[in-house]
């Protein structure tokens, strides 16, 4: 089953995930200062990894408002 969305489309849900990425790292954040004896660390490493990720999905929505990613049109 192909997906039927735009090139718009598409980057708003990059946006999107990108934007709950940050906010769940900031969910973790919170629940970590809270939880006694946390590793923090091994936190840091999550969030660090979440906020890679969000930007790894800004990047490419920026491609394709840029032109550089098209969704093309599904046979």
């Amino acid at each position: 089953m192909a997906i039927k969305k735009s090139s718009i489309e598409l980057k708003r849900d990059l946006k999107a995930v990108a934007s709950n990425l940050e906010r769940t790292a900031g969910e973790i954040s919170k629940l970590a200062e809270r939880i006694k004896d946390v590793d923090v660390v091994a936190v840091l490493h999550l969030m660090n990894r979440l906020y890679k990720d969000s930007d790894k999905l800004k990047a490419y929505a920026d491609e394709i408002k840029d032109g550089r990613i098209v969704r093309a049109k599904a046979d």
